[in-house]
């Protein structure tokens, strides 16, 4: 990189970084002023509020990135344009295109790291804020813990139920075994392949009953059969369900081969994993779309380039969550509701790139 890169690249990441840590306070501030009443209530210590904000900050820089990239383009580019620097760099023969590039090519490494922060970073801290949210504000008791794709109610020191995946829109839990002990040694065994809340009661459904006392195994099929001394309600269950955010690629594509498996419908969680792939890249397509509108300002203010900013990103993250619900209510194919925005922004990007004045 020479001189130049240099000195638009500076004034690009000082722009981004301002916007970055100003967005992320501003919307921790909107978040405080939701949820704020609601740790008072519950009595939750300072600590746990202070580790609650600590882990929500991740998903945030994943969701603010593109909006303090956009004002960073918007407003390094701008700057150039209004004090005629990108006037006197264009006449000594230096174009638009070597101009962008070295804020192209950051926006493209900071999509990549977007990536691999969404896959390391993000499922972790996640996790731990929507523990903290079902402990101290949902009241999940703590006999219900979730691992990887399983939930998991301890009942008592010598019973536990397993679920291996629970369809919070059906309200149909799949996979479930029921575990009974004495003395370290299994006493009986359910085995169904689904279980549904019916008149306050949870219904197994076509399963099998092993008893292994006497020293014999008896096994016994049933297509119906109450699950007795299980202490949690259908809400309950709701509440500790995992969420696509606390999962990476990897787990949520293994989460989806179980939904598969079960026969349940997979496409809400296909468009989800897709989303994983596709919404970093937007930090790399917003680049594309705010140079040539930075390129074009001339006298126009700090005011103005904020509000451009404000009204392409509500454009964009309103298209981003309209073809999400698209997808989860199978009107799109998942592919096309993930990337559909990237592209449809992306074409813009390189037709205002091709028409700006080189």
């Amino acid at each position: 990189m020479n001189k130049l890169d240099i000195y638009i690249s500076k004034k690009f990441l000082f722009t981004l970084l301002f916007a970055l840590i100003t967005f992320t306070v501003f919307f921790i501030i909107i978040d405080m002023v939701e949820y704020l009443d609601k740790f008072i209530d519950q009595q939750v210590p300072k600590n746990i509020i202070a580790d609650y904000y600590l882990y929500y900050i991740p998903y945030m820089v994943v969701l603010i990135m593109p909006i303090a990239i956009l004002l960073a383009s918007l407003f390094s580019v701008g700057q150039l344009a209004r004090y005629n620097e990108l006037t006197a760099m264009q006449t000594s023969g230096i174009s638009l295109y070597r101009i962008a590039f070295p804020l192209i090519l950051i926006g493209f490494i900071i999509s990549l790291a977007m990536f691999y922060f969404g896959e390391y970073v993000v499922p972790e801290a996640a996790r731990k804020k929507f523990a903290i949210k079902r402990q101290y504000l949902d009241r999940v008791p703590r006999q219900i813990t979730g691992k990887q794709n399983n939930i998991s109610v301890l009942q008592s020191e010598n019973e536990r139920t397993n679920i291996a995946y629970f369809d919070v829109e059906t309200n149909i839990a799949h996979d479930v075994t029921e575990q009974k002990y004495a003395s370290g040694r299994l006493l009986t065994r359910l085995d169904a392949k689904r279980m549904i809340w019916r008149d306050g009661k949870w219904i197994l459904q076509d399963g099998i009953s092993r008893d292994f006392s006497n020293n014999r195994e008896v096994v016994k099929q049933f297509s119906e059969k109450e699950l007795t001394n299980f202490p949690f309600d259908l809400a309950d269950l709701k509440k500790a369900q995992k969420q696509p955010d606390e999962m990476n690629s990897k787990e949520l594509k293994k989460f989806i081969g179980q939904i598969i498996h079960n026969g349940a419908d997979p496409q809400k969680w296909l468009v989800d994993l897709n989303l994983k792939y596709a919404f970093p890249f937007t930090n790399f397509i917003i680049i594309l779309f705010g140079i040539p509108l930075a390129s074009l300002q001339k006298r126009s203010g700090a005011a103005l380039g904020f509000g451009i900013s404000l009204a392409i990103c509500f454009i964009f993250f309103g298209m981003v969550k309209t073809l999400q619900a698209f997808g989860h209510n199978g009107l799109l194919n998942p592919v096309v509701s993930a990337w559909g925005s990237n592209l449809f922004f992306g074409t813009i990007g390189i037709l205002l790139m091709v028409k700006a004045k080189k």
